[in-house]
């Protein structure tokens, strides 16, 4: 492998071999000329090598005569930033986590429509909204947490993908992925599920259990995924390995392929918990929500057996015994959302009152920081239908 400067290389340029970011991940297949988007994206991403076993075969000609170099490149990008950066607040990167959540879960409804119809998607699109996440993620981890667990209206099949993908780049970021990981994280995560788009609409939204034969035409989604996401959308096939791979389980039990261990990808094995906690925290027609605590403990339980050690250890380092977005009762019957996690003190988190001592609704925001309110503690999680419940008292 030969190493190639990323100021040496130019839109059109075409190897005969796959150029990758490092050993993991390619950024252009072999005989795949390079995009502008490419060589931009590495420099945003700060990355100043390349490598490849190939070498340059030909260069197409680009309708712009002028060339630029990296300088101009870096300048660009950063005009680009400095105009869109700042709101009136000083916000990094403009809009609410909120809104980009409903943005997540109305694309993820989009390319399942188009793919459905025979439609291309431009994938260009996906990867954008996900580097936009994993800003917004930066920002702010505790409130990016608390809008992936909260009730969100709309198909459960695409808000669900919009939460996996907000828990998979938080937990990527525990892991120390670099952004040209997080982004191919974040896409498989939103797109995960995918393959359900040629399974019939009898079987996904059906009440109730499952007959074997309709379960059997379930666990062929995966595949589907896959084929999906390299063949129609054209992405990458760490990607797609995402989507075959996300229901495979660390002892082999799992499908399509019963693979296990260090036979299913990383990014699979983050994905595959994600899902899991978020599938247990959603309340479906058939079936009544997990608690997160109890969600929480059934991954913990599952842990060497279906789940990666390490992988565990980096996503319930984020979400605390209590997680954000949690209800929970205090010892004086207060009863309050969790907002943010303490990780030196987890069984003393900050805390959104809902409800005072005596029943009633807070309507202003009042919060209790139970690190410093020692008299308080929690004794108790409850479920969000109950605080909808007492809300229509």
């Amino acid at each position: 492998m030969r190493k190639i400067r990323v100021d040496e290389l130019k839109p059109g340029m075409v190897f005969d071999n796959s150029v990758y970011i490092d050993m993991n991940n390619i950024l252009v297949a072999p005989m795949v000329p390079l995009k502008k988007e490419d060589i931009d994206r590495l420099v945003k991403w700060g990355i100043e090598e390349v490598e490849s076993a190939g070498i340059m075969v030909k260069q197409e000609e680009q309708p712009s005569s002028k060339r630029e170099s990296l300088k101009d490149k870096v300048s660009k990008l950063t005009e680009m930033m400095e105009d869109d950066s700042e709101d009136e607040e000083g916000v990094l990167f403009p809009g609410s986590i909120e809104d980009l959540f409903e943005e997540l879960a109305s694309m993820v409804e989009d390319v399942f429509q188009k793919v459905r119809n025979g439609v291309g998607y431009d994938k260009e699109e996906i990867i954008d909204v996900i580097d936009r996440l994993i800003e917004k993620v930066k920002e702010d981890k505790n409130k990016a947490l608390a809008v992936a667990a909260a009730e969100h209206e709309g198909k459960y099949i695409y808000t669900l993908a919009a939460s996996v993908s907000i828990l998979a780049v938080v937990t990527g970021i525990s892991l120390e992925y670099g952004k040209h990981r997080l982004i191919p994280l974040g896409v498989g995560a939103l797109l995960h599920d995918l393959g359900m788009v040629r399974v019939p609409s009898y079987i996904t939204e059906k009440q109730g259990s499952l007959t074997e034969e309709e379960y059997n035409r379930i666990k062929t989604h995966p595949i589907y995924g896959y084929r999906i996401i390299t063949k129609e959308l054209e992405l990458t096939n760490e990607i797609a390995t995402i989507a075959l791979q996300h229901h495979e389980t660390y002892d082999g039990t799992g499908y399509p392929r019963k693979s296990k261990g260090e036979g299913i990808s990383e990014f699979a094995k983050v994905v595959s918990i994600c899902d899991v906690y978020a599938a247990m925290t959603r309340k479906r027609s058939y079936r009544e929500e997990h608690l997160s605590y109890n969600a929480m403990k059934n991954i913990l339980s599952e842990s060497n057996r279906k789940f990666d050690p390490h992988i565990v250890k980096a996503f319930l380092s984020n979400m605390a015994i209590h997680p954000v977005g949690s209800i929970v009762q205090l010892n004086n019957n207060v009863i309050g959302r969790v907002v943010s996690a303490n990780p030196e003190l987890p069984l003393r988190p900050r805390i959104e009152v809902l409800f005072d001592e005596f029943g009633d609704n807070i309507k202003g925001k009042q919060s209790l920081d139970l690190q410093e309110l020692t008299d308080l503690y929690i004794i108790k999680p409850l479920s969000k239908d109950y605080v909808k419940h007492k809300m229509d008292e």
